[in-house]
């Protein structure tokens, strides 16, 4: 699944040691970071001893703030470039000084989002800059892998580049702040609301949109869970 955007493309040494692990993420490495901590505990109520999934880990940019904030062990990781999560690993985990609270063996590196190889569930999954880099096929494939995984009464968020309107669908859409221009058919992508109820109702889950949450490229929040009953 590499093919579809930059992301996938493995660093160097060199290029680590540069900070481009931080740069290919989308840099904004501390805001973003500490946005997605203060929002998955005030807005998610993520506690200290709920297990976190977190698809699209990266470098560990909101990683390392979630393995701080939660107790040792439930801080799990899943990326599709090796070298971003040994980025994380060899060289922001140190650096923040959270070796006791992370194993190896809880960052995965995959590209079909089976976090199933983790053989253990999730109280909440969080996927920040993953959708918008995913075209609808893929989202969906990573929906149903997640959900596979949760709890029941747990949850999934997703920030998302929305279009606001179906007639502005097929055009390119500049989103502010930030300014990130965004595709139908290609990276990075907006979707509907639409888009997104339909891949959760094919699914079976609910989808609530959370709308805005300060990201400083307005990607916008989206909370998906499982049906409490019928």
């Amino acid at each position: 699944m590499a093919e579809y955007n930059r992301y996938g493309r493995p660093l160097t040494a060199e290029e680590v040691e540069g900070g481009e692990h931080r740069a290919l993420v989308g840099g904004l490495w501390d805001e973003i970071g500490e946005l997605q901590l203060d929002f998955m505990v005030s807005e998610a109520g993520l506690t200290p001893g709920m297990k976190l999934l977190d698809l699209g880990c990266g470098s560990l940019r909101g990683g390392v703030h979630f393995v701080d904030y939660l107790d040792p062990g439930n801080y799990y990781g899943l990326d599709i470039n090796a070298s971003l999560i040994d980025a994380g690993w060899e060289v922001e985990i140190p650096r923040y000084g959270l070796g006791g609270k992370l194993t190896r063996d809880r960052l995965l590196v995959t590209d079909d989002f089976g976090a199933w190889r983790f053989g253990t569930a999730f109280d909440r999954v969080i996927a920040v800059s993953l959708w918008t880099h995913l075209p609808l096929n893929h989202l969906q494939r990573s929906l149903r892998e997640a959900i596979t995984v949760l709890k029941p009464g747990g949850a999934l968020y997703a920030s998302v580049f929305l279009c606001g309107s179906e007639r502005r669908l097929f055009e390119a859409i500049e989103h502010r702040p930030g300014g990130i221009i965004t595709h139908r058919d290609r990276d990075p992508y907006h979707y509907t609301w639409g888009d997104i109820r339909h891949v959760c109702t094919q699914l079976g889950v609910r989808a609530e949109l959370v709308g805005d949450w300060n990201h400083p490229r307005a990607q916008q929040m989206v909370r998906i869970a499982m049906p409490l009953g019928p």
